[in-house]
């Protein structure tokens, strides 16, 4: 009766620590899920530079609620796309965000091309801070040659220049009505674009 008592109190024992040992496993396999998920973040992953994008189409799930993410150039790319995607005539859109720059490229079936880009732009400006400039396009390709610059920072070799043809490009296109006396279409004001993009236009 003796031995049966030590064998069961032997037995709870190890029981205990096997329990203790588990639960220890089950907080580290936690905290390695945790770490992983942390790793990818858009935020710390080097896979994505400090631009935000995101690209909607006709028929993705329409959010709603969303504060205004200034902070968050990835959250505010991602909110001017699902705005913009809600416009009239609008199937198809992607959006960059720099550090005082939106470039938005998008589809539509609205035959007043003029009437369309300033719908688009004007959505932008509703939820950027003032000093923001608003580039849109409808062109061909436009969307996927926006697209490739979301790995690109402001570390980025030329940066500048890059973004510069880029927008040179995107300008091609209809920008809307200009935004009011002292400010053009992207509002921009006058005397503002830099040396390199006043020579780009010819200025």
């Amino acid at each position: 009766m003796k031995k049966l008592g030590i064998l069961l109190m032997i037995s709870i024992m190890l029981s205990g620590c096997g329990g203790d040992d588990q639960k220890k496993m089950g907080q580290e396999y936690k905290f390695s899920k945790t770490n992983v998920k942390d790793e990818n973040r858009i935020g710390d992953n080097t896979n994505y530079g400090d631009f935000g994008y995101m690209r909607h189409m006709s028929g993705d799930k329409v959010k709603s609620g969303n504060g205004v993410p200034y902070l968050n150039r990835q959250k505010l790319a991602d909110m001017i796309s699902d705005m913009v995607l809600q416009l009239p005539n609008i199937k198809d859109v992607g959006t960059l965000v720099t550090d005082e720059e939106v470039l938005i490229g998008y589809k539509t079936t609205n035959k007043d091309r003029n009437a369309a880009a300033d719908q688009v732009k004007m959505t932008a400006f509703a939820v950027v801070p003032r000093y923001y400039h608003v580039y849109v396009s409808d062109e061909k390709g436009m969307i996927d040659k926006i697209e490739q610059y979301q790995s690109l920072n402001n570390d980025t070799e030329e940066i500048e220049g890059i973004m510069d043809r880029l927008i040179q490009e995107m300008k091609k296109a209809p920008q809307g009505k200009k935004w009011n006396y002292g400010e053009n279409e992207n509002g921009e004001m006058n005397g503002e674009t830099n040396p390199m993009r006043s020579k780009m236009e010819g200025k």
